[in-house]
């Protein structure tokens, strides 16, 4: 389409059309055919799709070893992904009870007090996870929230070094929620694989924060190395 032809369409001033133009050109969302003055999509719209396809063929490969946790262990599990900051839940396999307790999925959650949000920005480079600090808040869910940024570093570096997160009443006051990271073939972590047990039975079975991370570890690292990581990490 010409630049005429699009500010008709948006009901845009071709100034300002121009202008967002010569952005999206900026940035290969567009391209302009100089000779006949026509815009048409550029290539990183293809980038965009392919990273989209890619989250869902992780959806779709790692559906199956949810269910086989889930039948073997008799929990619930969960699949969990980043997205402008917050956790989003992108798949289940659950048990009725848990399921009441932790969220529906597409329910968007803080990335600063949930299992999945930590092990995921614990991935991040420091600078991003300021960005995300500065855009949302450490908001106080609970008295075992972490609300310094400081504080929250500290915990983010722990999560790497160990390699999983549990947050137990930090987000809701009777949900103990454990999480491990799934690679990608580039070595970061694309989602995660989460769990979550009632705080009390914690309580009362310190036993089982460890056992379900075993098995959330051996089972995440199947799922990473069937979408491509080779166990090295970018530096």
């Amino acid at each position: 389409m010409s630049l005429a032809q699009l500010a008709v369409q948006t009901k845009v001033p071709k100034s300002t059309m121009f202008r967002i133009l010569f952005t999206l050109q900026q940035n290969s969302i567009v391209v302009e055919d100089h000779e006949r003055k026509l815009f048409t999509l550029g290539m990183k719209l293809l980038d965009w799709g392919n990273a989209a396809l890619s989250k869902i063929d992780i959806k779709t490969i790692a559906h199956t070893h949810l269910m086989n946790l889930a039948h073997a262990t008799r929990e619930s599990f969960y699949l969990a992904m980043l997205d402008h900051d917050e956790v989003i839940l992108i798949d289940h396999v659950d048990t009725p009870e848990i399921w009441k307790m932790v969220t529906r999925l597409g329910h968007r959650s803080p990335f600063h007090c949930t299992a999945s949000g930590l092990v995921l920005s614990a991935d991040l480079a420091s600078e991003e996870i300021d960005g995300m600090i500065e855009r949302q808040g450490l908001r106080k869910y609970t008295s075992k929230t972490v609300t310094t940024p400081a504080k929250l570093k500290k915990r983010l570096e722990e999560v790497k070094k160990q390699g999983f997160a549990v947050a137990d009443g930090e987000y809701k006051p009777d949900l103990c929620a454990m999480a491990v990271p799934v690679w990608d073939h580039s070595g970061h972590a694309a989602v995660s694989l989460m769990t979550a047990v009632p705080s009390d039975r914690v309580s009362r079975d310190k036993q089982i924060v460890d056992d379900l991370i075993s098995v959330l570890k051996r089972e995440a690292l199947h799922i990473s190395k069937r979408i491509g990581y080779t166990g090295q990490h970018p530096d």
